[in-house]
């Protein structure tokens, strides 16, 4: 029985978001939409994530100590939360960078893709 190709990329998205999350906050502070929009323009539209995966992916991170979040007044009555990647969140993102590229060299060595 085929499986459902959307699952196959949800898997792929479930096991990489928390890395690319982290990664953009190398960059900059980030917001919400900001994270989203990131994915799916640096992607070309092939990576895109839901609000309802990418905010249990902040609380996890926020929970964990790796960012911080703080509210930033935009125009006269809106506020933006931002997330800033700590210390710890940087270390964790080396760590987690590493293992992927050790897997992805692993995969594509079993693949024979190297």
């Amino acid at each position: 029985m085929p499986t459902n190709p959307n699952q196959n990329q949800d898997n792929f998205k479930r096991g990489t978001a928390e890395l690319l999350v982290l990664y953009l906050l190398t960059k900059e502070d980030l917001y919400g939409y900001q994270i989203s929009q990131a994915f799916e323009e640096k992607s070309l539209g092939a990576y895109t994530i839901l609000e309802g995966s990418l905010y249990p992916v902040l609380y996890r991170l926020s929970a964990a100590g790796y960012i911080s979040e703080y509210t930033k007044k935009v125009g006269v009555r809106r506020t933006r939360k931002y997330y800033h990647l700590e210390p710890q969140g940087r270390e964790y993102y080396e760590q987690i960078r590493a293992d992927y590229e050790t897997i992805t060299l692993a995969i594509n060595r079993i693949m024979d893709n190297t």
